[in-house]
């Protein structure tokens, strides 16, 4: 495949490099004991719903430099068919950062038990398509993370979060910013944040930002996202992100879907041999317990890790960033479908 010939020898580059930094997990080490190692089936309703996000996910590589949606839901990924009521309202495309659009609909596509219509606003966010090439190149220096404070309270003196990605989510939030204000506007609505792979981390800053100025009918669903910070800012996200609660249909106590594929490396990276720089697993984890050949899993091989050491897991996945037989590119593409193929594949 396109994707895999292109972008193998970096992402073989890069995890040479973390293999000697991955032994430094003092900051996870210390609570492995108090972990736990069960699983929760997942929800059906939700489960049948990930494919929903994972194709709205999608249609965010539809937009390129030269190509994009067009108006009012028109892409290559069968826009206009699967989504009919929906309506455009913003794309853009940042070759070396993140890439997505806006748009709208009325339509109850998840299946809400709701009396009157609601407005649904989407944000999706894709990454950039050479992907490993990014992560070879990445930086792991950390920025200091403070919220308003406004609806959440203050994540507190130590939270950090990745340099770039941060500076990536302002970028993109004073680029969309005035659109999803005017959209929310007095309706009742739900804010929908979904992102693939870098994508995913800028979906999970401007989900915490939203939710703390009170948008807070707001669902956040992340597929192949990276590490983003150090403990103390993942222990607050997952907590005001209800990552505890049970995820269940129609229901948004739990407000955060971290979807991992089998033998995603991406989500345990970045890592960093410096101990004052240390990133964090989420105990959010939605995991896809199946091979990548597989992009229609089964109900029962989905389910809720419910801590980000479990050893039924992304942990067990990579103990050790070590090299063996595992396409790790078509792990990081499959979720639920094959991303990232749109414009390229016919």
């Amino acid at each position: 495949m396109w994707y895999h010939s292109l972008h193998t020898p970096f992402l073989l580059a890069f995890i040479n490099l973390s293999k000697i930094v991955c032994s430094h997990s003092l900051g996870d080490g210390i609570y492995l004991d108090m972990r736990e190692n069960d699983v929760h089936p997942i929800d059906p309703e939700v489960y049948s719903n990930l494919y929903t996000y994972a194709h709205l996910v999608d249609i965010a590589y539809c937009i390129s430099e030269i190509h994009g949606i067009d108006p009012p839901f028109k892409c290559d990924l069968n826009c206009e068919k699967r989504f009919p009521n929906m309506t455009l309202v913003y794309q853009w495309y940042f070759p070396e950062s993140v890439t997505g659009y806006i748009a709208t609909t009325y339509d109850n596509i998840f299946n809400y038990d709701i009396a009157g219509p609601r407005k649904m606003i989407i944000i999706s966010l894709r990454g950039t398509r050479s992907i490993f090439d990014t992560y070879a190149d990445m930086k792991v220096d950390m920025i200091n993370y403070s919220n308003l404070g406004l609806n959440l309270p203050f994540c507190g003196r130590g939270c950090k979060v990745h340099n770039g990605f941060y500076k990536y989510f302002t970028t993109t939030l004073s680029n969309i910013n005035e659109y999803i204000v005017k959209e929310i506007g007095d309706e009742d609505y739900e804010l929908i944040i979904v992102g693939h792979s870098l994508g995913g981390s800028i979906a999970l800053l401007l989900g915490l930002h939203y939710l703390d100025i009170g948008f807070d009918k707001l669902t956040l669903v992340t597929m192949g996202q990276p590490l983003t910070g150090n403990y103390d800012f993942v222990n607050w996200a997952d907590r005001v992100l209800g990552s505890y609660n049970d995820l269940k249909h129609n229901e948004f106590k739990r407000k955060f879907l971290r979807v991992i594929h089998k033998n995603d490396v991406i989500t345990t990276i970045p890592r960093s041999r410096n101990p004052f720089i240390q990133y964090h697993q989420f105990d959010n984890q939605i995991y896809l317990n199946c091979s990548t050949t597989n992009v229609r899993p089964r109900l029962n091989q989905v389910f809720d890790c419910v801590d980000g050491a479990n050893q039924d897991c992304i942990a067990h996945d990579f103990p050790y960033l070590t090299l063996d037989r595992h396409d790790y590119l078509q792990a990081h593409i499959t979720y639920f479908r094959r991303m990232g193929l749109c414009g390229i594949v016919k």
